[in-house]
């Protein structure tokens, strides 16, 4: 579509242009090429496109999700792992058993909140 840029910037001397002036003939056609798609996906209607710039904005990290990460997540991982650890060995079957009830509880809960948040 650049159609001045192979010359090197040589004047065509029968057109009698310069690779500048092809090239913003070609940004103009890129720009109405632009704007006509824009305002075919637009919608018509303020309040739609006030919504359609809400959705986008990115949501701050709370407190209580940070919490849930690390402490149901991370921590809740690690402890089903160790509890299954413990199990797997046989030899602490009595502590192995609430380690792994824990860390099935932690894991679940953190699904659960990450799911229905």
């Amino acid at each position: 579509m650049v159609r001045g840029i192979a010359t090197d910037s040589k004047r065509y001397k029968h057109i009698k242009r310069s690779d500048e002036k092809w090239f913003c003939d070609d940004l103009l056609v890129f720009k109405r090429t632009v704007e006509k798609y824009i305002n075919n996906i637009r919608p018509d209607d303020k309040e739609e496109n006030g919504k359609t710039i809400e959705k986008n904005k990115k949501k701050m990290m709370t407190i209580d999700r940070i919490f849930a990460i690390l402490f149901l997540g991370f921590f809740g991982s690690i402890t089903l792992i160790t509890g299954i650890y413990f199990l797997l060995q046989g030899k602490s079957v009595i502590v192995g058993f609430p380690i792994l009830l824990f860390g099935f509880v932690a894991v679940i809960s953190f699904i659960l909140y990450e799911r229905y948040r």
